[in-house]
């Protein structure tokens, strides 16, 4: 085997922690939304179309979560995986060292197509609020 071959984990080693920042971003930004919303649902109870509508935005909110979980936890084991990487190829195990690092870019790669799916999410979400800006009372003359 190609001692070269030690060094691909170098490749993918200060991505994840980055994307890992990335997603805990979102979740802070999630859990933000949530309370926001908890709290008008609380104060403004008796509106009962504008709790329907904060209803379902817990909808997508719950969902939205979920993925961030996931893309969490995804990126949490192929940093573990890469670090298993990483170790093999300094025992000399060359071959465990690239199943590591395969295993680690696969599970990264699962984790990036979850984040893209939750930006398609939060895109759609995002369109909906600006399309009731445009249909409320303060754009109609």
């Amino acid at each position: 085997m190609n001692n070269v071959n030690f060094w691909y984990p170098a490749l993918l080693f200060p991505a994840i922690p980055l994307m890992m920042i990335s997603f805990g971003n979102r979740y802070s930004t999630l859990a933000a939304l949530i309370r926001k919303i908890y709290d008008s649902i609380i104060i403004e109870s008796s509106e009962f179309p504008l709790v329907k509508t904060y209803m379902d935005q817990l909808k997508v909110l719950t969902v939205r979560l979920q993925m961030v979980r996931a893309m969490q936890t995804l990126s949490a084991t192929s940093f573990l995986a890469n670090l298993f990487t990483i170790f093999s190829g300094y025992m000399g195990l060359m071959d465990w060292a690239l199943t590591f690092f395969g295993f680690a870019v696969l599970i990264f790669s699962l984790a990036i197509v979850i984040f893209i799916i939750e930006i398609q999410f939060s895109v759609k979400a995002l369109a909906s609020h600006l399309a009731d800006l445009q249909d409320s009372k303060l754009f109609k003359k």
